[in-house]
């Protein structure tokens, strides 16, 4: 569970009931937004090569709303570097944060785009942000619609194993989470802001960027 006084520990959950949690939130939204099927769906990525960054995140973990900033334009960097595959993998401290992760897969089926997907990232974390609203879909849409971020309704648990098992496979229990994926290297797991910036610059003198 997510500590809102806490900007600088990560926020800590076993692995096993972030899984648990993960299906059953879910589960429990998944018919409020009418949403056509889409079969054999995939997590959204961005970017091609070898290397891979994965970012573990909660849109309401007081540390990942801290980070997000500063990770961004580092993120940027290394899409645009071009060997690199980002992905982000909403992993629910909270229970709103399935609602929130609905809407950025929305957001990545409707146009699959980096800086949409970071955009949308952003409408969402500011929203997380704002303190005592009780979050619908009607809220989220019109966030969606007012900052002009396309979103594409489906059927998102066809995404939700695939998710799950990136969480289970990289034995997160903690927010924000990053996993760097190098040809030939061992998995490299970051947890913390400080640790995450630290990684991925590391990650960007590999590839010749500092």
């Amino acid at each position: 569970m997510a500590n809102r006084k806490s900007l600088i520990k990560p926020t800590m959950l076993r692995s096993f009931a972030v899984s648990v949690v993960f299906f059953c939130l879910f589960i429990f939204i998944g018919s409020v937004t009418p949403a056509a099927r889409a079969d054999n769906e995939t997590i959204p990525s961005y970017g091609r090569g070898p290397h891979e960054v994965l970012i573990f995140s909660d849109y309401f973990c007081p540390p990942c709303q801290a980070l997000e900033p500063k990770l961004e334009p580092v993120l940027d960097a290394l899409y645009k570097q071009g060997s690199v595959k980002i992905t982000f993998v909403d992993t629910p401290m909270h229970r709103e944060t399935p609602l929130f992760a609905k809407f950025y897969l929305y957001a990545a089926k409707a146009t699959p785009d980096y800086r949409t997907a970071m955009r949308a990232r952003q409408v969402l974390f500011a929203l997380a942000g704002k303190e005592n609203v009780f979050w619908m879909d009607e809220r989220i849409e019109e966030a969606f619609r007012k900052e002009k971020v396309p979103f594409s309704p489906f059927d998102f648990r066809t995404v939700q194993p695939a998710l799950n098992g990136l969480i289970k496979q990289h034995r997160v229990d903690a927010t924000p989470t990053c996993v760097i994926l190098s040809p030939g290297a061992k998995a490299e797991k970051h947890t913390g802001a400080g640790d995450i910036l630290k990684g991925l610059t590391s990650l960007q003198t590999t590839l010749g960027m500092k």
